[in-house]
């Protein structure tokens, strides 16, 4: 028996905003008199957004509103209602995320999206999401390689390294087609980061400057200055020497790893750029086109690169529409839940087996961690890796532990969020409703792995109430 549920993707990128509509099949997979295992069997895509250009009001401001009118008519296109669906993730990805407005923009669009479909943002994420959304998660899966995915956009390049369908690692580069823009022949914006690299090559690069299209020593600058940058991301996976230029345009983080990939694929809008050949360089009001040249004449680059990348402009919100939703173990337990529950913050503590005694102070510790005093009534998940196989006197002990931890939230009636990576859900809820208030709004769920930092959301039971659906999903916005 088998459940389909809708999910939207919809990224707001520097260069473009885009949306899709997924198919999402939920089947328990599990065998005859076994424990359901519940999974998503199938992903459709069964709506793809028309390609827009992302509207600002200024260099440092997203146009709200314009935005808002582009998600509501390709709702109204593809004949879905926000309550027609059950997950999915608005990311606002690249330059973009980091435009003043930007947290207010993705709560505004939360509330016209659905009442599941989710507010993210962040390069590492960005960068997980492009990768599976481009099929190199699976293409590591069939070959077993070393597989690195290079989402190329408008503002950064993200990269995730993936082994066998997992994620080994991330890095985010501020490279991108859209760091200058051209209008009418002419250099009408510089990125920060741009002008830093070229003061660094000590280019003579200025707004203003007039660009035409043939031979002129501006456009020649351009043009060494994409090869530089190609230069940087060839170190950026190990098949360069890494430069001060590497740590220059880092963005967050690098990757940690010194495996060099066995297969690279492209994605993002400057991957169209790099097979195809435009007449005008400059089409897109930035260097884009350029930057595709620079890549596709990288030997080091193209040694490595898997030319068939199953998606390329369309990675990143094919990503958050399809891989950005969880399904919850089947061991849940439940009880006077109000879901949807939205942007809950994780508070991760850890399980000590020799020490349960010690167990509710270490939590009530972690709590005024993570959490200010201003905050203190706000509702947490607490996350833990759990135990394998507990007894039945460890689930009592952890129970009565949280219990004496959470006092002071329970008698305030605030609800109670617990999620384990280890199959423990079931057999901790339940031991907590016979010691709980009937009144007490539980959830425990497992087979869900998030740490501090990460916030999630988690969906109405799904499955006949045997699962949840669950973001798990990182709100960071840099300055």
């Amino acid at each position: 028996m088998s459940d389909t549920i809708l999910s939207a993707g919809i990224d707001i990128g520097t260069s473009t905003t885009q949306l899709v509509f997924s198919r999402l099949t939920i089947q328990n997979v599990s065998g005859f008199g076994d424990i359901p295992r519940i999974e998503i069997v199938n992903k459709e895509i069964i709506y793809r957004s028309d390609i827009y250009f992302t509207p600002l009001l200024s260099e440092n401001e997203i146009d709200a509103e314009a935005v808002k009118t582009i998600i509501i008519s390709e709702y109204m296109k593809a004949k879905i209602k926000p309550g027609d669906l059950s997950t999915g993730a608005i990311i606002i990805t690249g330059e973009t995320s980091r435009k003043r407005n930007a947290k207010e923009v993705l709560h505004a669009l939360s509330g016209i999206a659905g009442d599941f479909v989710v507010a993210t943002a962040g390069p590492d994420l960005e960068a997980v999401l492009a990768g599976k959304g481009s099929g190199a998660a699976a293409l590591s899966k069939e070959t077993g390689k070393l597989v690195a995915n290079m989402d190329i956009g408008g503002g950064t390049t993200n990269i995730c390294y993936f082994q066998d369908g997992q994620v080994v690692d991330t890095a985010c580069l501020d490279i991108g087609g859209r760091l200058i823009k051209i209008s009418k022949g002419r250099i009408i914006y510089l990125s920060s980061k741009i002008k830093q690299l070229l003061e660094y090559l000590n280019i003579s690069v200025n707004l203003g400057d007039c660009i035409e299209n043939g031979e002129n020593e501006c456009l020649n600058k351009l043009y060494y200055l994409a090869v530089q940058m190609v230069h940087i991301l060839e170190q950026s996976v190990g098949l360069r020497p890494p430069t001060e230029l590497l740590e220059l345009m880092k963005t967050n983080r690098l990757i940690s790893s010194d495996k060099v990939p066995d297969i690279i694929t492209i994605s993002g809008g400057v991957a169209d750029c790099i097979h195809r050949k435009y007449e005008d360089e400059f089409i897109f009001g930035d260097i884009g086109v350029i930057l595709g040249e620079a890549v596709s004449n990288s030997k080091l680059l193209y040694e490595k690169m898997h030319e068939h990348a199953k998606e390329t402009m369309n990675a990143t919100v094919i990503g958050a529409g399809n891989f950005s939703m969880e399904v919850s173990g089947s061991t849940i337990e439940y009880q006077n839940c109000k879901f949807p529950y939205k942007n809950i913050p994780v508070v991760e503590f850890e399980i000590n087996e020799q020490k349960y005694e010690v167990l509710g102070s270490e939590i009530k510790k972690v709590i005024s961690r993570y959490q200010e005093e201003e905050e203190k009534d706000t509702m947490i998940a607490l996350a833990t890796k759990g135990i394998k196989c507990p007894s039945y006197s460890n689930i009592e002990s952890i129970a009565t532990e949280i219990i004496d931890a959470l006092e002071d939230r329970i008698n305030k009636g605030m609800p109670l969020i617990l999620v384990f990576e280890e199959d423990m859900g079931k057999a901790l809820g339940q031991a907590l409703k016979r010691a709980l208030p009937r009144s007490q709004s539980l959830l425990c769920i497992d087979r869900i792995l998030c740490h501090n930092g990460d916030y999630i959301d988690v969906g109405a039971p799904i499955a006949s109430g045997k699962v949840v659906p669950v973001v798990v999903k990182t709100l960071v916005f840099n300055s």
